[in-house]
């Protein structure tokens, strides 16, 4: 009696298991699928003032103190390459000149103050 019911208690056992992992399967690949929607891109152009190798403070719609960074790359489009900013930087952690770099979409700034040398 004890080897029938330990042989049905595995079966259940193995059959739920089937079923937990055959609706998880289908879960996954659904979650995997992205459709877009048709339409347009929009992007605003980068403000004519903004120029290499300098440095500016944004200041961004999600609030926060603004972020300083130095301009290496502007394109027409709203995209600049940056060194990151000052404020989340240890320069001991990297050579020299080095600096790593990131994309800004300038569009996306609510300010953009140039950041001149005090004399």
């Amino acid at each position: 009696m004890a080897y029938v019911r330990l042989v049905a208690l595995t079966a259940a056992a193995l059959l739920l298991w089937l079923i937990v992992s055959t609706s998880s399967t289908r879960a996954r690949a659904t979650v995997e699928t992205v459709s877009l929607a048709s339409g347009s891109v929009i992007s605003l152009a980068t403000p004519e003032f903004v120029q290499v190798g300098k440095r500016y403070a944004f200041t961004w719609s999600s609030g926060g103190p603004a972020q300083t960074y130095t301009v290496k790359s502007v394109r027409r489009d709203g995209w600049v390459l940056v060194e990151v900013a000052d404020e989340n930087t240890n320069p001991a952690y990297f050579v020299p000149g080095d600096m790593p770099t990131r994309w800004l979409n300038v569009g996306m700034a609510i300010s953009i103050q140039e950041m001149r040398a005090f004399y």
